[in-house]
């Protein structure tokens, strides 16, 4: 049987509730990254796209924790205004039935997407669903080792195109034009 994909992202709060240490990689300042607040993906069988927006948890909005603003562009105060939001626990059932028995495809999905659906279903006591995972980041790195790997310098390399990065419908529509475009090129080719 053909595997099923789902392109999805997330963009998180990236707040450091304990205080601790940066880590050397990525924005995040612990390993608390279950605070979703933007989720979008595109299941690639039927075309259909899926996006929230997301009520951050309680812990994720104290007084004097600061957001990953520089990053996704959303300042908290105005974040939690929003009159669109919607609990994880409301949007969970759809997005479970999504994902189940596919494939979920992410950029950096090991070190960051994948986390994060983990932990968020912790958070709220929700079953992960069960699918698999691929890591575009990790193939094309792969693939082409000596090229930039973000997905916004991949989709000005590899596809001569530019779109609004740190939002998570315009990284998952980025995303599966990049995903098309390598599970499309032989093996025996890098470009």
């Amino acid at each position: 049987m053909e595997d099923k994909f789902v392109i999805l992202d997330f963009e998180t709060t990236g707040a450091d509730i304990l205080h601790t240490p940066p880590v050397m990689n990525g924005y995040f300042k612990s390993q608390l990254w279950y605070d979703p607040i933007e989720f979008a993906m595109i299941d690639l069988s039927s075309d259909q796209e899926y996006h929230y927006f997301i009520e951050p948890h309680k812990d994720f909005i104290k007084e004097g924790i600061p957001w990953a603003t520089d990053i996704h562009g959303f300042e908290k105060d105005d974040f939690v205004k929003r009159n669109d939001l919607q609990k994880w626990e409301d949007i969970y059932p759809e997005i479970q039935k999504v994902l189940t028995g596919k494939t979920a495809v992410a950029h950096n999905a090991f070190v960051f997407d994948q986390q994060v659906m983990e932990q968020t279903c912790e958070k709220y006591q929700t079953l992960v669903p069960l699918c698999k995972w691929r890591d575009t980041k990790a193939e094309i790195k792969q693939m082409y080792p000596d090229k930039a790997h973000s997905q916004v310098d991949v989709a000005k390399w590899m596809l001569d195109e530019e779109y609004k990065a740190h939002s998570a419908i315009e990284d998952v529509r980025m995303l599966a034009k990049i995903f098309k475009y390598i599970n499309e090129k032989p093996s025996w080719i890098f470009v």
